[in-house]
């Protein structure tokens, strides 16, 4: 058996996924490094916090890394190590916690800082209604010009590419209005999704140059593990490459479809995707169904996943 481990990004965020973290007696110690980074106790922020709220980028982010930690820790000391780490989006900076380069309060302290970075990056965008969208499915060669025509039309950048003729696109809350709008742009997948900043875009350039500068003054190491970056799916074996990895996605498109094939092209055969929910694992097993994918959240206790991986290597 050949192991994987996927950090999922924004998508999967809902309102209970912390809930039965926050009183965790074998948690403990991370909740008191996240109260210190948010400057209040964690348990009371995630209970206050308005449902709507969770959506808001630096709400969204901390949150899903907190919850990825949480996995982390429970499930590291029973699984054998992983061939390779990979994230999706702000996963892939929790993947360097997974690979030994930043402990919890370092890495849980710099996603408050680069979700800061790219609110302010974006703070003069209307971004109100969300300004990323899911474009699903293959479409006619007509339907992909006018897709062309309207991204150059509207402002729009490919932020992430999937598979399957999957893309995610990022702009202006205004610009994801008017191209939805679009008579000429007929898809009846499109997915507008609930992501406050438009990231992996040229509007966060910014925040990309400003992360990279606290990423080189930061306790980063180089990895133990490989980690695939998300822009280009090359290993990042060293402290120089996560820098420029971590601070390139942030303006720049990732190419998730690559990192999938990187995982087969490894002869990986096994991929755990972290949560919360199991997305990265279904586009995993879709496309390359050689390899077996499950979420932690698909199992019905975190220690079940011992007992399927020992099923992988009968």
């Amino acid at each position: 058996m050949k192991l994987a481990i996927l950090c999922s990004g924004q998508a999967g965020q809902n309102r209970v996924m912390l809930d039965n973290l926050m009183d965790a007696p074998d948690l403990h110690q991370l909740r008191i490094s996240a109260s210190e980074i948010l400057g209040e106790d964690v348990a009371v922020w995630w209970r206050n916090l308005p449902d709507a709220a969770i959506f808001a980028n630096r709400n969204a982010q901390f949150a899903i890394a907190l919850y990825q930690l949480s996995v982390w820790q429970r499930i590291a000391p029973i699984i054998p190590q992983p061939a390779l780490i990979a994230g999706y989006s702000l996963g892939e900076l929790i993947a360097y916690h997974l690979s030994g380069s930043l402990d919890a309060a370092s890495t849980l302290g710099l996603v408050r800082q680069r979700a800061h970075l790219m609110d302010e990056a974006a703070k003069d965008i209307s971004v109100s209604d969300g300004c990323m969208l899911l474009w699903r499915g293959r479409v006619s060669s007509r339907m992909q010009e006018a897709l062309q025509q309207g991204m150059i039309a509207y402002g729009l950048d490919t932020a992430i590419v999937r598979n399957r003729g999957e893309q995610v696109l990022a702009g202006t809350s205004d610009s994801i209005d008017r191209f939805i709008a679009d008579p000429q742009i007929i898809n009846p997948n499109m997915v507008r999704l609930a992501v406050t900043t438009p990231s992996h875009s040229r509007y966060l350039a910014s925040a990309a140059d400003a992360f990279k500068d606290l990423l080189e003054k930061s306790c980063l190491a180089s990895p133990a593990i490989p980690v695939l970056s998300g822009v280009d799916a090359t290993r990042v074996r060293t402290r120089n490459q996560a820098v420029s990895a971590l601070s390139r996605q942030i303006s720049t498109t990732l190419h998730w479809d690559r990192c999938m094939t990187a995982l087969e092209e490894a002869g990986v055969n096994t991929v755990i995707e972290l949560g919360p929910g199991n997305d990265l694992a279904k586009l995993v097993e879709t496309d390359h169904p050689r390899i077996s994918a499950r979420s932690i959240d698909e199992f019905s206790d975190w220690r079940a996943v011992k007992s399927w991986l020992e099923s992988r290597q009968e």
